[in-house]
């Protein structure tokens, strides 16, 4: 059985496992490089999951099937524009690529976001990562810039979120 939910407080462990794995799993989908996330301290890895835990601006969502995590999504509001967020460290396990997970999460997260007052869902999904690309098109995603000069070769994607 598949279930979708938040991170809980203390669950910091489990976010790090989840996210070297997915590091080390799609080094081409991340900004973040796995050498780079085993330097961080065990307070700073508490500190993220703790942060999105709780509140209206920042969250996350892990995907489990039978109590094994098998996929995350995160979704942080951006202080420049209160009312949108960018979706990050969107990942799911090999053996569930293709079936109704990532959907699933992100039904999670426009459902909080809708709850939270987003307006606008922002991805930033690598051009090599074409899988990615057409999940999020398929989902109701439409590009709103290329990379620029300084980028590693992204796409930026929108949505708006239906208020509920």
């Amino acid at each position: 059985m598949i279930t979708i939910r938040r991170i809980q407080l203390g669950e910091a462990d489990l976010f790090k496992r989840l996210r070297l794995t997915a590091l080390q799993d799609a080094p081409y989908a991340f900004s973040a490089t796995y050498d780079a996330a085993l330097q961080r301290s065990a307070e700073s890895w508490r500190e993220q999951a703790d942060r999105t835990a709780q509140g209206s601006d920042r969250t996350t969502f892990i995907a489990f099937a039978n109590d094994e995590p098998i996929g995350m999504a995160a979704l942080y509001r951006l202080e420049d524009k209160g009312d949108a967020g960018e979706l990050l460290q969107v990942w799911v396990t090999s053996e569930y690529r293709g079936t109704s997970v990532a959907r699933n999460l992100m039904d999670a997260i426009f459902q909080w976001a809708s709850e939270n007052h987003f307006r606008t869902i922002i991805a930033g999904v690598a051009n090599v990562n074409s899988r990615a690309l057409k999940f999020y098109a398929n989902y109701g995603f439409s590009v709103i810039e290329s990379s620029s000069p300084n980028d590693a070769g992204g796409v930026y994607l929108a949505k708006e979120v239906q208020r509920g």
